[in-house]
């Protein structure tokens, strides 16, 4: 049995079986520290993947470095700029005047004016009780030609509600009005990482005549906001989960949450759910056996390959870890940890399931201040040269290049999304990665990445 590591700070237990972890949260609330595994997505790339915006970020320096940065690193400087407020700002002036001062001013100067502009505005706006709807009628009525999109950068409130993230996929979308419906066109939206054409969603879809767009097929504003005529929404990611039902809500269309399933049961019904929202006739049972044999196939063969190995999973590689860690688990494969803050519903049964089945799988914290002793050189104990990380964070705390570097499931979605990972894994096993040249860099998926340094991601 493994025992229970506590971390001397403030922090508390930064490891725990599973077997006496609690569902949704089996780690303390505390203070946070930041490991330097920075592929995912944050919201500078979220408000850029609306095409041609703009983002202007209201706030003081120390803030806005970090963005800016974000921004130098995706190649996009020419889409973002900032105001910075000072704080003798705060003393002469409100803050309404600043914001609409400086973001007017941007405007002015900018040789192209952009169509859609995202204005981010951050903690001190709390503070200071802005009036933040006056602030926008205002920027709307000197500039009737763009829109303006209320962005976030709050994080004094990212421990209620939703979060930062999860607002600013709320407002990415609130630029598209509903339109006159285009039978069988269909949005696969919410996962920033675009599906595989041979996925069973994308490949189904447009079998049966569906013309099926992810946000990667839009090149234009105008594009984007022909969003707005779909007959069927699908969200494919937890975190955009409520801004595509909302979406859908005022646009009067279908609506279907699909998370990427990880075992058989979880892709028959969700393969039926898509045929029922979508108006085809689901495949027979024959077309799901041919497939579950493959898997099951690749499976074992991946069982074979990984003798003497461990695995390791992380959340920023997948939205379902715990049901990554199932699906190895049950045929074989030994995995010993999973890196993890909190547990989402839609992992509650793979949670069950490994508390049961697999009571001694560790589950890690990623931010507990405790952490940074595994930050500072150390690996996680039990790790290191014949363990297999699956994801960024993990290949970071477990110190390991053999690691399978995808975030958000890495376009990863039913039986050719196991196939997938079994190759990946299996792949990682027989190559080596510099994970402290790879992890640092932001952003999975945008020009300032290296192709050569990113496996299976990009």
């Amino acid at each position: 049995m493994l025992e229970r590591i506590t971390g001397s700070g403030e922090g508390g237990i930064e490891r725990i079986r599973i077997a006496d972890a609690s569902f949704p949260a089996p780690f303390p609330r505390s203070l946070e520290y930041n490991a330097p595994a920075h592929g995912t997505w944050n919201i500078v790339h979220i408000g850029m993947a609306v095409p041609q915006s703009h983002s202007i970020y209201v706030c003081a320096d120390n803030c806005l470095r970090g963005v800016v940065m974000t921004a130098a690193e995706m190649g996009c400087s020419d889409r973002f700029s900032g105001v910075m407020l000072r704080e003798r700002d705060t003393q002469t002036d409100n803050l309404e005047s600043i914001t609409i001062e400086g973001v007017s001013d941007v405007i002015e100067h900018l040789e192209n004016k952009p169509p859609v502009v995202f204005v981010f505005l951050v903690c001190l706006h709390i503070f200071a009780g802005s009036d933040e709807d006056y602030i926008f009628r205002e920027l709307s009525r000197r500039f009737p030609d763009i829109r303006f999109v209320k962005g976030y950068m709050d994080c004094i409130r990212q421990k209620e509600g939703p979060t930062p993230d999860m607002k600013l996929r709320m407002a990415e979308y609130t630029p598209v009005e509903p339109l006159e419906t285009v039978p069988g066109r269909v949005n696969v939206l919410g996962c920033d990482i675009p599906f595989s054409s041979d996925c069973e969603l994308m490949e189904l879809l447009r079998s049966h005549g569906y013309d099926a767009r992810q946000l990667k097929d839009l090149r234009t504003y105008q594009e984007f906001l022909t969003l707005g005529d779909a007959a069927v929404n699908i969200c494919t990611y937890p975190n955009a989960r409520d801004a595509v039902r909302a979406l859908s809500e005022r646009m009067g269309c279908a609506y279907a949450y699909m998370s990427a399933g990880v075992s058989s049961d979880e892709i028959r019904d969700q393969i039926t759910q898509l045929a029922g929202v979508c108006g085809f006739e689901a495949p027979g049972d024959d077309w799901f056996s041919m497939r579950e044999a493959e898997c099951r196939k690749a499976l074992g063969e991946l069982s074979e390959a990984l003798e003497g190995w461990q695995v390791c999973i992380d959340y920023t590689a997948h939205s379902r870890p715990l049901g990554i860690a199932r699906l190895l688990v049950s045929h074989g494969i030994n995995v010993r940890g999973v890196f993890l803050n909190q547990i989402l519903d839609d992992d509650r049964d793979a949670y069950l399931w490994l508390k049961e089945n697999c009571p001694d799988l560790e589950l890690i914290s990623t931010i507990l201040p405790g952490m940074v002793q595994y930050g500072r050189g150390r690996s996680i104990p039990g790790t290191g040269e014949k363990t297999i990380a699956v994801g960024q964070t993990a290949a970071w705390y477990c110190r390991s290049g053999h690691f399978v570097n995808i975030i958000e499931g890495g376009g990863l979605w039913g039986y050719q999304g196991i196939l997938r990972l079994c190759a990946l894994i299996t792949e990682a096993s027989e190559r080596t990665l510099d994970y402290r040249q790879i992890i640092p860099r932001k952003g999975m998926g945008w020009p300032s990445l290296c192709p050569e340094l990113t496996v299976g991601g990009c």
